[in-house]
């Protein structure tokens, strides 16, 4: 397994990083100690999830497994949702379409019973939840803390000497950031240099072979200001596995991957995975192991967010984590890509 530093630091994470999201959706203890322990064999010493999973149940699943060997992982945990908190689905009635500036109709969300402070990266929500995180994780410290999503309603300076505020307490090293677009990135990296505090050293986006929209904006930002770029969703809802076909009947009741899968699943998806089963087959890898190889191989993505749910799943990642893209593989991805108008 091969490590890179995240962001500007010095800290070393693996390429492939074990996602939480499971762990709190239904999987089995002994299932989750058995790929838990896997991703640890392979090489695996960067671990993630959100206080949110499985309404903290993934925290502390992760906590129990990673057990005496903490401090030899790295933790990244994200946070902005309240646990315990229903987390509907925003539609119109609660987006303020008046201002057009993501601001939300707390009036529409308390009468779905959802309280203004039940999200959000103000002071008040960001250290209630970095001291039930660290309950839940049976540790005094977390290496990476990040925001889950951009917070229109709280200012980003509050937020930011918030984050600096646990890190000069010591409960957390570093910053991270997920779901944000390039500008936000670059105002939360000024107002950081404005404040002389610490910044977000890595982002969180979704870049698969299927969805590229990242090569045109999001890694060149991230690559300029020296941001780690994790790359979730690298697999595309499962998709390119290549376990479904066109004729497949479409799997239900997947918790958060159901959502993923139901944005890929199309004709055009299949008739991509078609023409790209067979450049996997010439290159001797499975659809999976290309299709994530090809997301390493872009600076600056550092690691994949990964979510096995079994040693079986993993092996293949790992393999595409440990066996670099090959310049005639490229190439021969790159001709597929073409023929759609688009080769990275």
């Amino acid at each position: 397994m091969e490590y890179r530093n995240l962001g500007r630091t010095g800290l070393k994470v693996s390429r492939l990083v074990f996602g939480g999201l499971y762990l709190g959706e239904g999987l089995p203890e002994d299932e989750a100690a058995d790929v838990i322990a896997a991703a640890r064999h392979s090489g695996v010493n960067t671990f993630f999830t959100a206080d949110v999973y499985g309404d903290g149940a993934a925290e502390e699943a992760l906590g129990k497994h990673l057990g005496p060997w903490r401090d030899d992982a790295v933790l990244i945990i994200k946070a902005g949702y309240r646990v315990g908190t229903p987390q509907v689905p925003l539609g119109r009635e609660e987006l303020n379409a008046t201002h057009g500036d993501g601001a939300l109709d707390h009036a529409a969300l308390w009468r779905k019973g959802i309280a203004p402070t039940s999200r959000g990266l103000s002071r008040k929500h960001l250290t209630q939840a970095l001291e039930a995180s660290l309950r839940r994780l049976g540790t005094d410290y977390i290496d990476v803390y990040a925001p889950h999503f951009w917070d229109y309603e709280t200012p980003i300076e509050e937020t930011l000497e918030t984050l600096e505020g646990f890190v000069r307490a010591g409960k957390v090293r570093y910053l991270g950031v997920s779901q944000t677009a390039p500008w936000q990135l670059y105002r939360a990296l000024w107002a950081s240099d404005k404040l002389g505090v610490s910044r977000y050293e890595c982002v969180q986006t979704r870049f698969n072979i299927l969805e590229r929209g990242a090569l045109t904006e999001y890694l060149p930002a991230a690559r300029a200001a020296g941001v780690s770029v994790l790359a979730h969703q690298s697999l595309a809802g499962d998709l390119l596995t290549g376990r479904f076909a066109r004729d497949s009947a479409k799997p239900t009741g997947l918790g958060s991957l159901q959502r993923y899968m139901d944005m890929y699943w199309t004709e055009s998806t299949f008739a991509f995975l078609d023409r790209f089963q067979a450049v996997a087959q010439a290159a001797g890898r499975t659809m999976g192991e290309l299709a994530q190889a090809w997301v390493l191989a872009h600076k600056p993505v550092t690691s994949l967010l990964v979510g096995p749910r079994s040693p079986d799943a993993l092996a293949p990642q790992v393999a595409a984590a440990t066996k670099p893209l090959t310049d005639e593989e490229r190439t021969a991805v790159n001709a597929l890509l073409a023929e759609g108008g688009q080769s990275a």
